[in-house]
């Protein structure tokens, strides 16, 4: 095999070399999928340790937030790691979706039916974007 056709990357720590398969050189496909496979289910174990450590971080922030708020402190710091935690307040509008449009465009229009026409001529009007991409779906 030719250096054009053998590329390394690095995932992690973990040198992977990834091998480009001719045009009829179908024998990589099989070794492709299996590795493919094999990072796959290791991500998704990744992806749910995440969410696992999120919602414990976040039932964590809130208790920590509930108790500064009561006892009004602003600023802790911390003698362990020579951090601070502080208490932060920052606004943002709400988000922009399809319930909140109608509404905010019918109150401006001071009508309903010309909100939801709007709306669908919108929705009606909107490009379409085609992603490709596999999917590893087990049989059993």
């Amino acid at each position: 095999m030719s250096q054009d056709q053998n590329e390394v990357i690095q995932h992690g720590e973990i040198p992977m070399t990834l091998t480009t398969p001719e045009e009829n050189e179908l024998a990589t496909l099989t070794h492709s999928i299996i590795e493919w496979r094999r990072l796959k289910e290791g991500s998704d174990m990744h992806r749910q340790q995440l969410r696992e450590a999120s919602t414990k971080m976040k039932a964590l922030e809130e208790i920590i937030l509930n108790v500064m708020k009561s006892h009004n402190i602003g600023a802790l710091d911390l003698k362990n790691s020579g951090g601070r935690v502080l208490f932060k307040q920052q606004k943002r509008q709400e988000t922009l979706s399809q319930k909140n449009m109608v509404k905010l465009i019918a109150d401006h229009l001071q009508s309903q039916e010309k909100a939801t026409a709007l709306m669908n001529y919108m929705q009606e009007n909107r490009k379409t974007i085609t992603k490709e991409s596999i999917k590893y779906e087990k049989t059993q």
